[in-house]
């Protein structure tokens, strides 16, 4: 009787992966038509699509050209810290909880606290994209030193 329950518990835990996955998927969406200029959504949505080209879509984030500028918030260079910019994004709206959406391309954890994630990433120059999409309030590093911005929906 016991090994009929842990089957029907990996049965459940698959199907709520399945949904969960469904659901940051369908977030990574809206952040793309939300954040990526018109021009470059539709390349974008379709890298997303299949997870053999996950690659192309990290690389596509490496710099912040894709972004819509209207949705950037620069960070002034003596504010590139973690703890400020926690300070902004919580202003413009974040909450405590975000997604970090590169993570869940590298099929990693991707479910963080805000203000912890931050402390680990900024600075760091790797590529990173960490969001609130209930808030649609995020926070962008890439590859080069310059290039950090909060993330807001306006």
């Amino acid at each position: 009787m016991t090994s009929v329950y842990i089957i029907q518990s990996d049965i459940l835990k698959h199907q709520m992966t399945k949904i969960f996955k469904d659901d940051i998927k369908a977030t990574f969406k809206t952040f793309i038509s939300d954040f990526v200029l018109k021009d470059k959504q539709d390349r974008l949505a379709q890298f997303l699509e299949k997870e053999k080209n996950w690659w192309k879509l990290k690389n596509e984030f490496h710099t912040s050209s894709c972004f819509d500028l209207k949705q950037l918030v620069e960070i002034k260079p003596s504010d590139q810290y973690a703890e400020p910019i926690y300070s902004k994004m919580k202003e413009l709206g974040a909450t405590g909880d975000c997604v970090s959406l590169l993570d869940y391309l590298d099929n990693n954890e991707y479910q963080f606290y805000l203000k912890q994630k931050l402390t680990d990433c900024v600075g760091f120059l790797i590529e990173t994209i960490l969001y609130c999409p209930k808030t649609k309030v995020g926070y962008f590093e890439g590859g080069h030193a310059k290039d950090r911005y909060i993330l807001k929906f306006n």
